[in-house]
């Protein structure tokens, strides 16, 4: 077990009556939406600490994981758990350790991170005051080095389309291939909430791995954009410290898309967070990821 305390780690706002950011700042977020019978967490980030406990501070009810896609930095705290559901295609990729050598390589692109990030903390606090308790980044643990990531219980599966029943309150299942084969987002149509997992981001979204089909993304892209104009009040992201977005940003990632897809957009030598090459695609409130040329 890592020793860092939840409170250390976790940013815990209410962004919404009943909806909490649970955050990794400059990993990963996750949020925890309570009904009055129960509690749904989406995602359960990188698992360096302990998210159960974290969400245990913010309700006293059952709560129930939903995973926007099996990627490891979204179910490090799966096992945390025992009431875990997600897309079908997630179910094999839930159960199983986390490579310790994605593990050992996340660690040293986080350590670099704290680097830069504390350069920039210093001119913040000089010239600009960005940062906020929910955005400030938290220090690694010494111990890191001893990040494991167990399998977690099998997930039920979920159906696009399909409503969990909070209490008072329902998510809305809706399955959004593209950036992976097993994405989900959830929509809380009363209040106009899509949590968006890695379907919509504010800053790279990645386009360029194996597991990405671009003409699937961008038709998700392009269903969601017309299925829920004029229904959303806010996007919330899996990724960096913009963990609120406004509705439009689903729009402009769409007509994004078509721009790399129809060659509007013709992007630029780059790289992702690893420094693996990519095609870089640059647009006002994000950019698209694509493999290299």
């Amino acid at each position: 077990m890592i020793n860092i305390h939840p409170d250390a780690w976790f940013a815990t706002p209410e962004v919404e009556p009943g909806a909490w950011l649970v955050g990794e700042p400059g990993h990963v977020n996750c949020f925890l939406v309570e009904g009055s019978e129960r509690a749904v967490l989406i995602d359960t980030g990188l698992g360096l600490a302990d998210i159960g406990a974290a969400a245990s501070r913010l309700t006293g009810k059952p709560v129930l994981v939903v995973n926007t896609h099996s990627h490891s930095d979204h179910r490090g705290g799966n096992w945390r758990f025992t009431d875990v559901a997600a897309h079908p295609l997630a179910a094999t990729a839930l159960t199983e350790p986390v490579d310790q050598g994605y593990l050992n390589r996340y660690l040293a692109v986080a350590r670099a991170q704290q680097a830069a990030y504390q350069r920039i903390r210093d001119a913040d606090d000089r010239f600009f005051h960005q940062f906020t308790a929910a955005t400030r980044l938290r220090r690694l643990p010494d111990d890191a080095d001893r990040w494991t990531v167990p399998g977690g219980p099998a997930p039920r599966p979920l159906a696009d389309g399909e409503r969990i029943d909070l209490g008072g309150r329902e998510l809305t299942v809706l399955h959004t291939p593209g950036h992976s084969p097993d994405s989900l987002c959830l929509l809380e149509e009363r209040s106009g909430l899509l949590f968006a997992g890695d379907t919509l981001i504010t800053g790279d979204f990645w386009a360029h791995t194996p597991d990405t089909q671009i003409e699937v993304f961008a038709a998700t892209l392009r269903k969601l954009a017309d299925g829920l104009a004029g229904q959303l009040s806010a996007v919330y992201p899996a990724h960096t410290l913009r963990y609120r977005a406004r509705p439009d940003l689903l729009t402009a990632a769409a007509d994004a898309f078509a721009a790399v897809i129809d060659g509007t957009s013709t992007g630029r030598p780059g790289s992702d967070l690893l420094l693996r090459p990519a095609t870089r695609h640059q647009f006002d409130q994000f950019s698209v990821l694509r493999p290299p040329a």
